[in-house]
C-alpha cells in the first residue's frame, strides 16, 4: 500500500527516523478535507510510544478535516541547508503516515504530560497545573503510525 523510496541510497534506518522525530521542532499535519483538498499545518508534536502526539484548540480546519477523514500524513525536516552554487539543499526528513484519534479522559492528561514532558521539561510542575485549567479548552490527538521513512539529502 505505501510506497518504498525511490533513492535506496538515501534511506535512514528506524533509529536514525526516530532520532529525527525526538529531536526536531516542529513537523506538519496533512490532513484531507469533505471537499477533497489537502490542508497542512505546521505544529508543535511529541513522538512517544510509536505515535505523534499534538494539541489543538476545540475546532478549527484540520479537526474538520479528521473527522471527515482520520488518515493523515506527518513531515519533520531538520538540518536543512541550501547550497545555491550546487543547485541543491541539504536535510533530514522523516514522512509518516498513520491515523489520527482523538485522546479523552486520562488518556487525555497522559499525552497533555507527553507534551510538555518534550516541550516544557524544565516546567513540569508549572505544566501539570496549566494541563488542569486547560483541559477543557483543548483537544489532544494521536497519531498511531502506519509506515515511516526517513530520508537524508547531501
Amino acid at each position: 500500500m505505501f510506497r518504498e523510496m525511490r533513492r535506496k541510497e538515501k534511506k535512514l534506518s528506524d533509529e536514525e527516523a526516530t532520532e529525527i522525530l525526538n529531536s526536531g521542532e516542529e513537523g506538519v499535519l496533512a490532513t484531507i478535507g469533505k471537499d477533497n483538498y489537502p490542508y497542512a499545518v505546521p505544529l508543535n508534536y511529541a513522538y512517544h510510544n510509536n505515535g505523534i502526539y499534538f494539541h489543538c484548540a476545540t475546532s478549527g480546519h484540520k479537526i474538520d478535516n479528521m473527522n471527515h477523514n482520520s488518515k493523515v500524513s506527518f513531515c519533520v525536516v531538520k538540518d536543512t541547508q541550501i547550497i545555491p552554487k550546487e543547485f541543491s539543499t541539504n536535510f533530514k526528513s522523516v514522512v509518516l503516515f498513520g491515523t489520527a484519534m482523538e485522546l479523552l479522559g486520562d488518556e487525555k492528561q497522559e499525552g497533555l504530560m507527553v507534551l510538555v514532558r518534550r516541550l516544557s521539561s524544565d516546567h513540569v510542575k508549572a505544566g501539570e497545573k496549566y494541563i488542569k485549567n486547560a483541559m477543557d479548552k483543548t483537544r489532544v490527538f494521536k497519531i498511531n503510525i502506519e509506515h515511516i521513512s526517513g530520508k537524508i539529502a547531501k
